[in-house]
């Protein structure tokens, strides 16, 4: 008894020990859940996803890790981090986190990738999760019009900067004498402080001129305009001799807001920046844009009042005895109740900026406003190519200058869109003279039913261009590059690939609009056998006749355009012979039909020649039964069976 009285006394003394010293880690864990939190709150976003996923990987409980998931996922979306933000919510939605947001927020994300049809379905749920959201119908109304957008694209072109471009962030592009100014995160920024928002060193003001067919390295802009902190989007008014820009963290980098600051082009270079007297230490602003005569600032700010994230703002200006007005909200065709940014103004006084929260392709879009009589028109959607699924922003238009005149862009903006060389990128906008689209159509051969979510490969003598997917009705349109010789395939999981379509736009000269329908068939299961129809030879032959090479070419590119498929091609005679003959025979006709394939380019190991002489006869036409010549050419056929479907060929 006593000892058994030891023992339960000994189990409760370990218990107590075992909790006291689960409570130092339990108490740390908090602690860094709580910094992680902090990083958020405080807008580093991608400190937190590092610090969440650090967690992650330490904590077991299952709701906690899931916990853990989310906030990963939602730093890295918050940080413009798509790739990263993708794969996480990918994890996420796959486990029981009871928050339905997490649908919304990964259908922008598809939304990011131009995957639009997946995108509707999480906007879809989402909807069914909190019915009557506003949010989500407004999403699902915006994958509809992407869409359509791509199907018919403005007469614009973007082509990547590349060799302005870094792997950082490049935005913001403005014009000044000649030259391109933009700001940029790149390894030469000014010091050495990281931005905890994106990971990436603060910004700077950079420059290029072109000249003789190439732009200057970039550089630097000259004077006291950049920092250790952030400085970027700025714009200089017409007189070509003052910057407006903005400025964040404070030039001493202890501030938490940004501002905007006023500098000046003396003895060639600008001078130290000036801050403006409407900038607060309670709220932030910043993208200035001046209107042409100079007494008009352009603006986005987060002050108390308006009607989202951040707005769009105009004030007043005196230039001649240097005062400022009072702040103008531009209203509700405007701004939205999330991010409207960017503003740029027109010679021509219409209004360009970027804003997340009227229907777009995906993230911020740009769209265009103007002025009528102090009330701003309802803000129109500038469409595709301008727009896409990523961050389109910060357009300027290049008045006539030898900038535009020699390199042919009347205009830049920035994007993080895929495809391009780093994080954002800066694009030159060029005018097209016409464009050539294809409509197209995948049906199902045999039933002749439209085929949805086919996925269309375009490409030409060189290299795949890009792939679309037919929409739910197994439509598609796509927009062709000009002066090219082109293929076009359908392909679907499960069915061949479509015999290609061969499209050539060479010496086109106006906007020209090519219809096709792209068929497919079902890829029969491995060992299903087929007639493959109107393959015959002479009376005891084995040579391919006219008639059958033309049924063996269909053949030839059906295999060109599967080449992961193997098959048998199987000969087969009637009984009026010798068995052993005809066993031969046939061996003879399907081995010519092989070799003809392989003289035709086709991988002699992707076929295998069987003949199987009068063994798998379709009737009863046996030896001594009198059948009519029509049954007898019933089992005078040849036959194709799939072997495979993943063959991958030899390393040349």
């Amino acid at each position: 008894m006593q000892l058994l009285r030891f023992a339960v006394i000994l189990f409760a003394c370990l218990a107590v020990l075992n909790v006291f010293a689960q409570q130092p880690q339990t108490i740390q864990l908090q602690q860094e859940i709580a910094k992680a939190r902090q990083s958020y709150q405080s807008k580093k976003y991608n400190t937190a996803a590092s610090q969440f996923q650090k967690l992650y990987n330490k904590i077991r409980d299952e709701e906690l890790q899931n916990e853990m998931l989310f906030m990963i996922a939602e730093s890295y979306r918050k940080a413009n981090n798509f790739k990263q933000a993708f794969e996480w919510y990918e994890k996420l939605v796959n486990t029981k986190y009871p928050d339905p947001r997490i649908l919304f927020s990964y259908g922008l994300l598809l939304k990011n990738f131009e995957r639009y049809e997946d995108a509707n379905r999480q906007f879809y749920d989402y909807l069914f999760e909190v019915p009557g959201s506003i949010e989500a119908t407004r999403e699902m109304e915006a994958c509809k019009l992407a869409q359509q957008w791509k199907a018919h694209p403005q007469k614009f072109e973007l082509t990547n900067m590349t060799f302005l471009n870094t792997e950082f962030s490049d935005y913001a592009p403005f014009a000044f004498q000649q030259q391109l100014l933009w700001s940029s995160s790149r390894k030469e920024a000014t010091g050495n402080v990281v931005f905890e928002w994106t990971g990436q060193k603060c910004s700077d003001f950079f420059s290029s001129s072109f000249n003789n067919g190439n732009w200057d390295k970039p550089a630097n802009t000259t004077g006291e305009v950049n920092t250790p902190y952030n400085e970027g989007v700025g714009c200089v008014d017409a007189t070509g001799n003052t910057m407006y820009y903005t400025q964040c963290n404070g030039v001493d980098g202890k501030g938490v807001n940004c501002k905007l600051y006023v500098s000046y082009w003396q003895n060639g270079k600008w001078s130290k920046g000036q801050e403006l007297p409407f900038s607060s230490d309670s709220f932030s602003v910043g993208h200035p844009s001046m209107r042409a005569d100079g007494k008009r600032l352009f603006f986005a700010s987060d002050m108390p009042g308006g009607m989202g994230e951040k707005d769009i703002y105009f004030i007043d200006y005196n230039p001649l005895n240097d005062t400022w007005g009072k702040p103008v909200n531009l209203g509700p065709n405007v701004n939205t109740a999330e991010d409207d940014m960017f503003p740029y103004i027109h010679l021509d006084g219409q209004l360009y900026y970027a804003s997340k929260g009227w229907p777009g392709m995906g993230g911020l879009d740009l769209y265009k406003t103007t002025d009528s009589s102090g009330t701003f028109k309802r803000a129109i959607n500038l469409l595709y190519p301008i727009n896409s699924g990523g961050d389109d922003f910060g357009i300027t238009f290049i008045a006539d200058s030898i900038v535009r005149n020699s390199t042919g862009f009347v205009g830049y903006i920035s994007s993080n869109r895929q495809g391009g060389k780093g994080d954002d990128d800066l694009y030159g906008i060029s005018i097209k003279p016409f464009i050539c689209l294809v409509k197209g159509k995948v049906i199902e051969k045999e039933t002749g039913a439209f085929m949805p979510s086919a996925t269309i490969n375009v490409v030409n003598s060189t290299k795949p261009l890009y792939a679309i997917q037919t929409n739910d009705s197994g439509v598609f349109t796509a927009e062709l590059p000009l002066q090219d010789s082109l293929s076009i395939t359908a392909v679907k999981d499960k069915y061949f690939r479509s015999i290609p379509i061969q499209i050539n736009t060479v010496g086109l000269t106006a906007d020209t609009t090519i219809e096709i329908i792209l068929t497919i068939e079902p890829i029969p299961v491995e060992d299903y056998e087929f007639t493959l129809q109107g393959i015959y030879y002479d009376l005891d032959k084995a040579d391919i006749r006219p008639d059958a090479a033309k049924v063996l070419d269909s053949l030839v590119l059906i295999l060109n355009a599967n080449p992961s498929i193997t098959i048998e091609l199987g000969s087969h005679t009637d009984s009026r012979a010798p068995e052993d003959y005809n066993l031969k025979l046939s061996q003879r006709r399907a081995q010519s039909a092989v070799d003809y394939l392989v003289r035709n380019g086709i991988d002699k190991n992707r076929l295998v020649a069987v003949g199987y002489g009068e063994t798998k006869l379709v009737n009863d036409c046996v030896d001594g039964v009198e059948c009519t010549e029509e049954q007898h050419q019933e089992n005078r056929r040849t036959t194709i069976r799939v072997l495979s479907t993943d063959f991958k060929g030899k390393r040349r």
